[in-house]
Parts: C-alpha cells; sequence; structure tokens
C-alpha cells in the first residue's frame, strides 16, 4: 500500500519543541513499536536526551504482567510472562482500535491461543478476559504502559511529565489513533501529537546532516523492518530560501516522496515460525503432549525461537534448548540457518515489494539514490540484508 507525498519543514521541529516546552516543562517522546519502546526527553535549553530504565536499557519491552493487584513491566513482566503467559499482555499495539472479527485480532489469536479476547456486550469494545471478574480493554492495558513510560521519563529528569508526542506506523487508520489517544487520556498525559515513526526516521536523519544537502537535492530510501511490519520511505532532502525575521535564509527541507509498507512483515513472523518448527519438533518425540495447548511451554518456546532468530542472523547454526518445557522434560534441538531460512521462503520474497513499489510510485530508479538505510531489528537478517 501507498500513501501520498509530504513536505515537512525540518525546522518546524525545532518550532513545536519550543512550543512543546510552554506548557510543561519537560516533554516525553515515546517511539512506541510493538515489542518495544523507547522514550527520550526535551527540556528547555536541552537537546533531546534518551531515558534509561530501571535495567539501565534504552529500550524497554512494551508488556504488563498483571497476578492480582500486583502489576509488573519491562523485563520483570518478560521473566513473569512464562508463569501467567495468559496474564502477560503483550504486542498491543497492534490491536488498537480494532473488532474482534479483524484480520489483524484473529491472526494474534492464533499466534498465541491461550489469549481470551472478546467483545465487551455492553460497550462492544475488543476486550482481555483476565478472570471471572474482571476485563481489561486495550487502551487501559496500554494506559499502564504509557503511566510507567511517564515514571521513567519523570525520574530521569527528577521532575514531572504530564506532556507526549507518541510515533505510530504510517498505516495507522484513524480508529487506531484515536485508541492511542484515548490510553494517553487514561493515563493522564497530554498528547501533543502523533507522528508517524518514518516521517520521525527520516526527519532525525536530516537534522543532524543539515550540511550534507544542498539545492539541487539529496533522495535516499529507508528501509525499516520491526517486529510487526516494513515501512519503506523514500525521501528527498534539499535547502530552499525562507523568509526568517525579515532575511531570507536556507531552510532544509524534508520531502517524503513516496510510502509503502506490508502490515505482516517483521521480526515476529519469523519468530512465530521458529517456534511452531520447535514445537514440531518436540511432538515428534513426544507425540501424546499437544504442546500447543500448553501455554506455558508455547511461551517458553516463544522466548527461545527469539534467541535462535538472533543467533541464526550471525552464525550458521544453533541449539535451542529449553529445561522442564513440559513435565520436567527438557528440549534440545539443533537448528541451521539454512532451516530457518527454508521456514521463512515465502516471507523472504516479500521483502523487495515496499522497495519496488516506492520506486514504481515516485517514478525515481535506484541510480538516484544516494544511499539505502537500513532500520529495525529484522534487518541484521543475512536474507533480508
Amino acid at each position: 500500500m501507498i500513501r501520498p507525498k509530504t513536505i515537512i519543514s525540518i525546522c518546524l521541529i525545532f518550532t513545536l519543541s519550543i512550543v512543546f516546552t510552554v506548557d510543561s516543562l519537560a516533554v516525553m517522546s515515546v517511539d512506541l513499536g510493538i515489542e518495544y519502546m523507547k522514550i527520550a526527553i526535551v527540556k528547555p535549553g536541552i537537546p533531546m536526551e534518551i531515558v534509561l530504565n530501571k535495567e539501565s536499557r534504552r529500550k524497554t519491552p512494551v508488556i504488563v504482567a498483571i497476578k492480582g493487584k500486583d502489576r509488573e513491566f519491562g523485563e520483570a513482566a518478560i521473566s513473569r510472562s512464562s508463569k501467567i503467559p495468559s496474564q502477560s499482555y503483550m504486542f498491543l499495539r497492534e490491536l488498537v482500535g480494532k473488532s474482534l472479527d479483524n484480520p489483524a485480532v484473529q491472526q494474534f489469536l492464533q499466534r498465541f491461543p491461550y489469549y481470551n479476547l472478546k467483545t465487551d456486550p455492553n460497550t462492544n469494545e475488543l476486550v482481555f478476559e483476565h478472570d471471572s471478574e474482571t476485563n481489561y480493554t486495550i487502551e487501559e492495558l496500554l494506559s499502564m504502559i504509557f503511566k510507567k513510560a511517564r515514571e521513567y521519563a519523570s525520574d530521569f529528569t527528577e521532575q514531572s511529565v504530564d506532556a507526549a508526542v507518541i510515533t505510530v506506523p504510517p498505516y495507522f487508520t484513524q480508529a487506531e489513533r484515536r485508541a492511542i489517544k484515548r490510553a494517553c487520556e487514561l493515563a493522564n498525559i497530554k498528547l501533543l501529537q502523533l507522528m508517524n515513526d518514518n516521517t520521525a526516521v527520516a526527519l532525525n536523519y536530516g537534522i543532524f546532516r543539515r550540511k550534507d544537502f544542498n539545492a539541487s537535492g539529496s533522495t535516499y530510501l529507508f528501509y525499516d523492518m520491526g517486529s510487526q511490519s516494513t515501512v519503506c520511505t523514500l525521501a528527498t532532502y534539499n535547502i530552499v530560501k525562507s523568509k526568517e525575521n525579515g532575511y531570507l535564509e536556507d531552510v532544509p527541507q524534508l520531502t517524503i516522496k513516496a510510502v509503502a509498507f506490508d502490515r505482516d512483515l517483521g521480526g515476529l513472523e519469523f519468530q512465530i515460525r521458529l517456534r511452531d518448527y520447535l514445537a514440531k519438533k518436540f511432538q515428534e518425540h513426544h507425540p501424546k503432549i499437544d504442546i500447543f495447548k500448553n501455554a506455558k511451554a508455547l511461551t517458553k518456546l516463544f522466548r527461545e525461537a527469539e534467541r535462535a532468530k538472533n543467533v541464526l542472523s550471525a552464525n550458521n547454526e544453533y541449539t535451542a534448548q529449553v529445561e522442564g518445557l513440559v513435565d520436567e522434560i527438557d528440549f534440545k534441538h539443533r537448528i541451521t540457518r539454512e532451516n530457518f531460512e527454508n521456514l521463512c521462503e515465502d516471507l523472504f520474497e516479500r521483502v523487495k515489494r515496499p522497495v519496488e513499489e516506492v520506486l514504481n510510485t515516485s517514478g525515481i530508479s535506484l541510480a538516484e539514490i544516494q544511499q539505502v538505510l537500513l532500520f529495525g531489528g529484522s534487518t541484521r537478517i543475512p536474507r533480508v540484508q
């Protein structure tokens, strides 16, 4: 799918930063991915700073695990998820603003069959059935995560943070964007702007390379394969004359020529393929055990599949191991990069399509592109590169 081209003046970002700080001493930006988020802070007179979480890491898993009155977030929730998988809520971004019959919701349930998603008969909202007495909407769960993000930001700056700019995929519908806004309202966070994440990437790249651009323009291709989706953006930077304070000044300008995306091509699908492969290998040796109906075992294999995917991006083989996978039965299986690539052959065939789409839409050839820039953890997979 394609989005029409848009033009954004890079200097607008600096103007927005000044406006933001009028209403708030500090503004939080949240780069909201489906699996991880990154938090940054803008304060008056201070450049943007990356916020570290309590593990001193730049990125935090987007997950909340709830047991009784206890809530765990980030890495702690990941650890808890193997014990209470059906009450550890993750990959929420792709569920916002959707109904139960939406293909994305059905895909989620197919990938993670231990969750109980249903439609609330009173509100017609999509909800997780947490237990016999409690349901949570997607927005409620996201609001908990946004509150935790604000807590990290406030601790980092040692001051109150009540406003935010949040990135979302360019393919998000108005319903999905309204759901993000609603989650902010539930968290008592003032949403200043929803920014398309591909635009944010292109702006960030251009802001720090102003001297590299000229009036004739420079064209770059940004290829971003994240956990859930792939977005390809064709952008041109040039210098234009703008009247500032009565004088003509050179101002950098970003033009988004074309955007193409595949909503279902990302690291998560590669990981699911590996998880299911490992599960089938286990069942070959233990045919009486239906591991796909064992939520804890499936969660353990999901985490091991992530490790396998990461290792196979750098090495030719990996031995997957899970102690006590089911009924104290240990699991061990060697997998090669060739095995992995064969499992995902149809996915690799889709990698080039967003690139072909933006080139066809823009009329720009590969020879006119100064540089191809890869973003997102899944671009580390050798076949993707």
